[in-house]
């Protein structure tokens, strides 16, 4: 289901930018193989999440900020390189949907390989 939307929102977007040519990434700004890399694992870290079973919102928050300091050590990459980068890819759809592009091929491939559980 949240694949269906995250496609028909590529779609849209890549409609609307087919028209304007990327920009050139700014040196201070994740690679987009990175960057697709970094957001599969974010979109499996808030499924995740979803699925536990706290009694209030902090605790869920808490195991999430936790969860995506991981991430992001993995990567070595800081928060703050993350947001930025991911503000980056924001206001350059063209570059956002082909990010989306390769972060859906990945999570395919984790899939196919089953290291993602389907309910």
């Amino acid at each position: 289901m949240l694949t269906k939307k995250i496609i028909l929102h590529l779609a849209l977007i890549s409609a609307l930018a087919s028209c304007i040519p990327d920009p050139k990434i700014p040196a201070d700004v994740i690679d987009m193989e990175t960057m697709a890399k970094i957001l599969a694992d974010v979109h499996l870290t808030e499924a995740k999440v979803n699925r536990l079973t706290f009694n209030d919102y902090d605790s869920t928050r808490v195991a999430y900020v936790e969860l995506e300091r991981r991430i992001m050590a993995k990567y070595k990459v800081d928060t703050a390189k993350y947001k930025n980068s991911y503000k980056f890819y924001v206001k350059n759809p063209g570059l956002m949907v082909k990010v989306y592009d390769e972060t859906l091929n990945i999570l395919d491939e984790r899939k196919q390989k089953k290291q993602i559980k389907t309910d």
